[in-house]
């Protein structure tokens, strides 16, 4: 999906946007820190944009930058909230970063409302919409009230799921007028997947971001506090308040080994293939070009 365009995109809508010398310098370190993950939910709405019939043009790549702009922006932001930055580039003067954000929030709107797409207008309103529900699913993660697998999987899908949506949506939105109501559906289960794979990786590293250190509730951390198991009762303690870190840093192998032998991982493992299925299903009620059913396919893992 020539990630090299969209970081080409984006560097060219700093420079041409930003005159403060310092502001576009930052911003452009930050996009080069972004870029070393890749652009996936730009890809995905270049991907959604061609597969319904949309003419490739150099503004569709823009379009996808400006996405990836806002995303940058809450990845920033989310790194901020949860007290999780020390290791990323807007870590230092933490004042200055958070002005960037903000300019980033502004010029991505902006850009979309500058292209010649027809539907530029729709694609800037399900892009409010959307951003908006998934700071609506990000205030609740922040709330860390979610203890139930079903709170959890409805904030997960709000906070991570609508980011998805609002990509493919964007992109089939400028494509055409009437977009198949399983493409919010299988991006939503996109976005939750991604999430659950983050909740198991969590549990395999032990360090200040740890999920369960930080007293947070995941899918595998929810099912471990719920299973009737005696040995786990310091853990319960812990976030009730009654314990302190050290016991839980003291514990850390057998707290790794309950969560396989209690069936946490099994537990967590098996909802992710669940929404797996869920999407698949969705994107095979998709009546487009079998290639775009397995390029999609690709990114629900």
């Amino acid at each position: 999906m020539k990630p090299e365009v969209i970081k080409k995109s984006l560097y060219d809508m700093v420079n041409v946007h930003i005159t403060q010398d310092e502001l576009k310098t930052k911003l452009l370190s930050f996009i080069d820190f972004q870029s070393e993950k890749g652009f996936p939910f730009g890809e995905l709405l270049i991907l959604h944009y061609k597969m319904f019939n949309g003419e490739e043009t150099e503004e569709i790549y823009t379009v996808a930058a400006a996405v990836e702009m806002l995303i940058l922006s809450f990845d920033i932001l989310d790194d901020f909230e949860d007290d999780d930055f020390q290791d990323q580039p807007w870590s230092a003067k933490s004042n200055l970063a958070l002005n960037a954000t903000t300019a980033l929030l502004f010029l991505s709107a902006s850009v979309i409302r500058k292209t010649s797409f027809k539907n530029a207008g729709k694609a800037i309103a399900i892009l409010q919409e959307y951003a908006l529900r998934s700071i609506h699913g990000q205030h609740q993660d922040l709330l860390n009230r979610c203890r139930s697998e079903e709170d959890y999987v409805q904030m997960t899908m709000e906070k991570s799921g609508s980011l998805v949506a609002l990509a493919c949506l964007v992109g089939t939105a400028l494509a055409t007028d009437s977009a198949p109501s399983e493409v919010e559906t299988y991006a939503g289960y996109i976005g939750l997947v991604g999430q659950i794979n983050n909740d198991l990786a969590d549990i395999e590293i032990w360090g200040e971001k740890n999920d369960l250190l930080n007293k947070k509730f995941s899918l595998p951390i929810i099912y471990l506090l719920n299973c009737n198991d005696a040995q786990l009762g310091f853990v319960r303690d812990y976030y009730e308040n009654e314990v302190d870190k050290d016991v839980i840093l003291t514990q850390q192998k057998l707290i790794s080994e309950k969560f396989v032998q209690t069936g946490a991982v099994t537990y967590t493992e098996v909802m992710r293939k669940v929404y797996q299925n869920k999407a698949i299903a969705a994107v095979k009620q998709l009546q487009v070009d079998s290639l775009y059913k397995d390029l999609l396919l690709k990114y629900i893992h």
